[in-house]
C-alpha cells in the first residue's frame, strides 16, 4: 500500500505539472487518474500490454493529458510499436510544441528510420525551445554530417564545446573538417573568435600557433603571442609558449634570451626556471643551468625531473663521479622512481667500464636491478643489465636475460641478434650455430638493412661452413659501415679462409687502423 500511496503522490505531482504546463486550470477527470495509477501498477509488475490498454483508457478520459501520452508512447516503443508511438508523440506536441521530451524522441525515431531531414526538423525545434541543448546539438552535427553538410556539422560541434570545453573531440573533429575544406580562413577566424573569449586557454592559443606556423605565418604567430601575454604577462604556459616560438623564430640562444627575461621578472616561477634550465643544456650551457636547478630543488626537492636535470649537467661535463654523488644524495627521497635508479645503473655502468672490476660492475648490476624491481618488463632497463653481465664475463647470465627480452616482446631484434652472435661465440655444436642462425634471420625480418646483423649472420654461416653465404652478408654489412673493424676482421678471415690472402690482408689492415 506504501509503494501504491508513494506512485499515486508522483502520480498526481506529474499531472499537476502537466496542468500548468498548460497555462490553465481544469476539473480533472478522477477516472482518468484511477486508470493511470492503474497502467503505473501494471507496468511495475511487467504486464506491459495490460499496461498500454489501462493509459489507452486513460487517455479516453483525458485526451490533453501529456504525461498519459508520454507514459503510453514510451510503452509502445518499448514493446516497438513504433508507428504507435510516433502518433502518441505527435499529439503530445499537438497539445505541447515545446514539449522536449518529445521532439527529442521523435528526432531519434526519425533518425533510426534514416529519415535525416525529418529528425533535423525536430531537433531543430527543441533548439527554438532551448538554444544550448547539447543532446540536440550533437544529434544535428552527426545528421548534417550523414547529409554530407560537414561545414554545417563543424558549426554545431563548435557549438558544443563552447559549451563544455572538456569536449575536445568535438573541437578537434571542427578543425579537422576546416581542414580538410582548405578554407584556412575559417579555422583561423575560428580561433581568433574563442581566444579573445578565452585568451589564456593555452590548448586554443596552442592549436592558432601551429596553424599560423605551418602556413608560414610566423609574424602572425608572434603578434598573438605578444598580444595575448600582454593580457596575461604572468601566465606561465603563455610564457612557455612564447619562448618555444621564439626558438623556432629565432634560434635557442633567444629562445635563452627571452626566458632570462621573463624569469628575472617573475623570480618565483619556479616552472619557467625549469624550462630555462632544459634550454641552457641544450645550448651547452650546462654550468649556468645548474645555478637555476639547484634554486628550484630549494623550494621544490619533490621534483624528480629537477634532480635528473641537475644530474645531467654534470654527465654533460662528463664528470661522472660528481653526478653520482648528486644522484645519490637524492635517491632515498625517490624510492619508486624508475627514471632515476635506472639513471644510476647508467651512471654506475659508466663507472665501471672506465674502472673495470667487480666492485664497480656489482654496484652497477645492483642500481640497474633496482630500476628493474620497480617495472620489471622494462626493455630498456634489461639490455643495460646484459651489457653490464657481458662486461663483466657473467656469459649464461647474459642469454638468460636476452631470451627473457625476446619473452617481452619476440620483435626485440637486438635482444635477437646479441643472443644470437653471444651463442655462437667461441668453438660450439653445429646444433647451437644452426639454433643461432633461427635468432639472427628473425632479427633481420624485423630490420632488413641493420649492418651489425648482417654481419652476425655471415659470421655465423661462415662458422656453419657457408662461406659464399658468408661473404655475401659480410659484404652487404660493410656497404652498410665500411668502418666496422670487427666487421672488416671478419671479411678478412673469409677471404683468407677463401685462399685470397691478398685481399684478406688489406681488409686486416684497415680494421687494424680504425682500432
Amino acid at each position: 500500500m506504501m509503494i501504491r500511496w508513494l506512485l499515486t503522490l508522483i502520480a498526481v505531482a506529474a499531472m499537476l505539472s502537466s496542468l500548468i504546463a498548460q497555462d490553465s486550470l481544469r476539473t480533472y477527470d478522477t477516472r482518468a487518474m484511477e486508470a493511470f495509477m492503474d497502467g503505473i501498477d501494471l507496468e511495475s509488475a511487467g504486464n506491459l500490454e495490460q499496461a498500454i490498454s489501462a493509459y489507452s483508457r486513460a487517455i479516453g478520459y483525458d485526451p490533453n493529458a501529456v504525461d498519459i501520452h508520454f507514459s503510453l508512447a514510451r510503452l509502445y516503443l518499448q514493446t516497438e510499436q513504433i508507428d504507435l508511438a510516433k502518433s502518441s508523440l505527435l499529439k503530445i506536441i499537438a497539445i505541447d510544441p515545446r514539449n522536449l521530451q518529445s521532439l527529442e524522441l521523435l528526432g531519434e525515431i526519425a533518425q533510426k528510420d534514416r529519415e535525416h531531414k525529418l529528425a533535423l526538423r525536430y531537433y531543430e525545434r527543441v533548439l527554438d525551445v532551448d538554444y544550448n541543448n547539447d543532446y540536440a546539438i550533437l544529434q544535428s552535427a552527426q545528421i548534417h554530417h550523414a547529409l554530407g553538410d560537414t561545414i554545417k556539422e563543424a558549426e554545431l560541434l563548435i557549438r558544443l564545446w563552447e559549451l563544455d570545453t572538456d569536449r575536445v573531440a568535438a573541437l578537434q573533429r571542427a578543425e579537422s573538417i576546416y581542414l580538410n575544406s582548405g578554407d584556412y580562413t575559417l579555422i583561423t577566424d575560428l580561433y581568433s573568435k574563442l581566444i579573445k573569449r578565452m585568451p589564456t586557454k593555452t590548448e586554443l592559443v596552442g592549436r592558432q600557433i601551429r596553424l599560423f606556423l605551418g602556413m608560414n605565418r610566423f609574424f602572425d604567430a608572434e603578434a598573438l603571442m605578444d598580444s595575448l601575454i600582454e593580457v596575461v604577462p604572468y601566465s606561465k604556459d603563455l610564457q612557455s609558449m612564447k619562448t618555444d616560438l621564439v626558438k623556432v623564430m629565432h634560434g635557442e640562444m633567444a629562445a635563452v634570451d627571452y626566458l632570462t627575461g621573463v624569469v628575472e621578472t617573475y623570480p618565483d616561477a619556479w616552472e619557467l626556471k625549469l624550462k630555462l634550465s632544459q634550454l641552457l643544456i641544450d645550448a651547452g650551457e650546462s654550468s649556468t643551468a645548474r645555478v637555476f636547478i639547484k634554486e628550484i630543488l630549494e623550494i621544490r626537492p619533490d621534483l624528480a625531473n629537477a634532480v635528473s636535470m641537475l644530474v645531467w649537467t654534470y654527465l654533460d661535463v662528463v664528470d661522472i663521479e660528481q653526478a653520482r654523488v648528486i644522484l645519490e644524495s637524492y635517491l632515498p627521497a625517490f624510492p619508486d622512481d624508475f627514471f632515476l635508479h635506472r639513471l644510476m645503473g647508467s651512471i654506475l655502468h659508466d663507472i665501471a667500464v672506465n674502472a673495470p672490476d667487480s666492485v664497480n660492475f656489482a654496484a652497477a648490476l645492483e642500481a640497474q636491478r633496482a630500476a628493474l624491481k620497480i617495472r620489471p618488463n622494462d626493455q630498456q632497463a634489461l639490455h643495460m643489465i646484459a651489457t653490464t653481465l657481458e662486461l663483466s664475463g657473467r656469459r649464461e647470465e647474459v642469454l638468460q636475460t636476452y631470451l627473457e627480452l625476446i619473452d617481452i616482446d619476440p620483435f626485440d631484434d637486438l635482444a635477437l641478434n646479441n643472443y644470437a652472435y653471444l651463442l655462437a661465440e667461441g668453438e660450439v655444436s653445429e646444433e647451437i650455430l644452426r639454433h643461432a642462425v633461427e635468432y639472427v634471420e628473425r632479427a633481420l625480418n624485423v630490420s632488413p638493412d641493420n649492418a651489425p646483423y648482417l654481419d652476425t649472420a655471415g659470421w655465423i654461416y661462415f662458422k656453419l661452413g657457408h662461406v659464399q653465404l658468408a661473404r655475401e652478408f659480410i659484404d652487404r654489412s660493410l656497404s652498410i659501415n665500411p668502418e666496422n673493424a670487427e666487421v672488416l676482421m671478419h671479411m678478412g678471415d673469409v677471404l683468407e679462409y677463401l685462399g685470397k690472402s691478398n685481399e684478406a690482408y688489406i681488409y686486416y689492415q684497415r680494421a687494424d687502423q680504425l682500432e
